[in-house]
């Protein structure tokens, strides 16, 4: 090959080259765009919807294709466990937004075939407020592709649907739950999304959405109709369900209307007309009420009556309350009980072992600005087999002013005292060995009166009463040494939260608490100081940093004084996930906790739904968050001790891996998981 001819291929490839790449350039050029239109039309005409009433329609139809006994363990699918395969529930309802993701919704009329109209897979209701243009389509999850911040996560290609309509497709960099695919359809001069359809999966269901916005102002921001396939696969059960939701319907009913079942009413309002699968499961159930109330007819023993009815009690009232939160609502008052039955709600840590727990939940509103509060939270540690409870009562006399008054009685909390055991041993001798005993720890029953003020925007003030009891574990040592096997304080103390900032800053609190011998038998003398600075930081893409740090000394110790922090403490019910695993640490032995006359801590973690597992083949496609986390403090009578983690939660379980070091040498590693399996169902 001579020269000429080398420098002609040379030219031609370069040519072809240099086609590809401005073709390759030209639709990202393209793509970007119409994305910078889409981006541009949202700031224009992001108006405040604040207050924004309007009324909408909304229908389910749930097609029970397999089932088993684990489909009533499930929180509200209880209905759907026992009775026909296919159901319809219908509701007009009143929606006040307080913003794009949180708003007030108001059911107005509801009817349907589902057994006393409960709610059944109530998550369903999150895909009739789609939010295209946030950051999270839906509240706290999935990332929308039409926001600037996600844009890394996805692919787009453009097509020019017509001379004024271009088809916008996106799909995700890697497979995951936060991510979706589909298409819309964009006005091309000025970016306003047309129609929308999403694919993605997320919380054990798989759905594919059609969304028509809107047309003008506002309004094209947010959906006008909302279509809905979704299935359900857990465990063997497949459910398939169809949601539509219409907004902006003209009808308007009177506010006095609520919860009202008649179908003959929604008959007359309904924006669209009932398909014929629709009227058929309509019919089937009418005539299922006929056979029944002909059977009742024909029961002609009162033991076949007896029989019915105990059998309709137990399968109705016992089996559906044991498995199924209870929960109920009016005007003026709520309330709310966790599954009796929940395997979901037990924990496991490597430092505590498992424990269960419940809620309860109970408002009672006396107007708009007093409300009465009871949130009783109950638990049973089955390695220290122990129950625990807490009950605060919280009534808010001024929540514009953060005004509230507040008792709260505890039960069943641990605490060593090492000090008792330094007695016994100074009086009766050093080689008296308490190891592997429960001779240094007491059960504390406490009670607590606060007030809370806020006086200005950024300063709140607190002020209250603590009682605490402490009883001996082992009594029978107490007894054998001349100890007092039970030793009570009573303190007052005042508080101060400082937000300068306001909500874009850490809350600063200072603490102090000062005992009052003599009140109540009160034996016990201390004054304790306690300083502690929080700040959740929100970082686009719904990535969080979490950071923490605190101070606590005791300036005066008594004879009889226990070490207990409000903030430096084992916590013996955890949350989970969104509560305690970024603030406090996991492996610290609880002794530890109450030895130090004083501490420094501090706490880091960083969250993000998509850091390094996500992209673990099969397996990262499930792993919604991650986090990492490290932490230390120092103590008077220990070497500075650290933790590092490491976390991921996704639709099934949170888990933590969390390595311990004193100084620089390591101690030993544990886990902690918690279930998340439907705790937002």
């Amino acid at each position: 090959m001579n020269y000429c001819q080398l420098s002609t291929r040379i030219f031609l490839f370069g040519l072809l080259f240099l086609c590809m790449s401005n073709h390759l350039f030209a639709a990202k050029k393209d793509s970007s765009l119409i994305l910078n239109r889409i981006y541009q039309y949202h700031q224009e005409h992001d108006k405040e919807i604040k207050g924004l009433e309007e009324n909408f329609y909304a229908k389910f139809r749930f097609n029970v294709e397999k089932r088993n006994l684990t489909l009533w363990l499930i929180p509200h699918m209880y209905p759907l466990a026992k009775d026909p395969r296919e159901y319809i529930r219908e509701t007009y309802n009143k929606v006040t937004f307080k913003d794009s993701h949180n708003f007030d919704i108001n059911n107005q009329i509801i009817t349907g075939t589902v057994r006393k109209n409960r709610k059944t897979m109530p998550t369903l209701i999150d895909y009739a407020t789609p939010n295209i243009y946030e950051v999270a389509l839906y509240d706290g999850h999935m990332l929308s592709p039409f926001n600037k911040v996600n844009r890394k996560y996805y692919r787009y290609k453009q097509k020019q649907q017509t001379n004024d309509i271009t088809r916008l497709e996106f799909r995700p960099i890697l497979y995951n739950t936060q991510l979706v695919n589909g298409f819309a359809l964009v006005e091309t001069k000025t970016g306003r999304i047309i129609k929308t359809l999403i694919n993605g999966e997320y919380d054990m269901i798989s759905f594919r959405t059609q969304i028509t916005n809107g047309e003008e102002g506002t309004r094209s921001l947010m959906p006008k109709a909302i279509s809905t396939a979704a299935r359900f696969r857990f465990m063997g059960n497949r459910i398939a369900a169809i949601f539509n939701a219409h907004y902006d319907c003209k009808t308007a009913l009177p506010d006095s209307l609520e919860n009202i079942n008649s179908k003959s009413l929604m008959d007359s309002i309904r924006p669209i007309p009932l398909t014929e699968s629709d009227r058929r499961i309509y019919e089937t159930q009418e005539l299922q009420e006929t056979q029944n109330e002909a059977e009742e007819i024909k029961e002609d023993t009162l033991t076949e009556e007896k029989s019915h009815r105990w059998r309709d009690f137990w399968w109705h009232t016992v089996g559906d309350n044991l498995v199924t939160p209870l929960s109920t609502e009016s005007e003026n008052a709520e309330f709310y009980l966790t599954p009796i039955i929940n395997p979901l709600y037990v924990r496991y840590s490597g430092s505590r072992g498992f424990s269960y727990k419940m809620r309860l939940y109970t408002k009672f509103v006396f107007s708009p600005h007093r409300y009465l509060n009871f949130e009783p939270t109950f638990g049973y540690n089955f390695k220290q087999r122990q129950f625990y409870f807490t009950a605060p009562l919280r009534m808010t006399y001024n929540p514009k002013r953060n005004g509230y008054a507040e008792i709260v009685y505890g039960h069943g909390d641990r605490i060593s005292n090492s000090t008792v055991m330094d007695k016994i041993r100074e009086e009766f001798g050093d080689t008296i060995n308490f190891d592997n005993t429960d001779a240094d720890k007491f059960r504390d029953n406490y009670f607590i009166a606060r007030n809370n003020i806020m006086l200005i925007d950024w300063l709140d003030l607190e002020t209250g009463l603590v009682f605490h009891r402490r009883k001996a574990l082992d009594e029978w040592t107490m007894k054998k040494y001349e100890m007092p096997k039970i030793y009570r304080s009573f303190a007052t103390f005042v508080g101060v939260k400082i937000s300068p900032w306001l909500q874009k800053g850490p809350l600063i609190a200072i603490d102090w608490e000062k005992s009052i011998e003599g009140v109540n038998s009160s034996n016990v003398s201390y004054e304790r100081w306690e300083m502690d600075a929080q700040w959740k930081h929100k970082i686009p893409g719904l990535r969080l940093l979490n950071m923490r740090v605190g101070y606590g000394f005791y300036t005066n110790r008594g004879d009889n004084y226990f070490l207990d922090y409000a903030n430096f403490r084992d916590n013996n019910l955890p949350e989970g996930w969104n509560d305690d695993w970024s603030g406090n640490f996991q492996l610290l032995d609880g002794h530890i906790y109450n030895e130090s006359v004083y501490y420094m801590r501090s706490n880091v973690s960083y969250e993000s739904p998509m850091l390094f597992a996500t992209w673990l083949p099969y397996f990262g496609k499930y792993i919604e968050k991650e986090r990492f986390y490290i932490s230390n403090v120092i103590l008077e009578k220990t070497r500075p001790y650290f933790e590092l983690g490491y976390g991921f939660t996704n639709r099934y379980i949170s888990v933590g891996l969390f390595a311990s070091f004193f100084n620089s040498r390591f101690e030993k590693i544990g886990i902690n998981f918690d279930f998340e399996l439907f705790k937002r169902w």
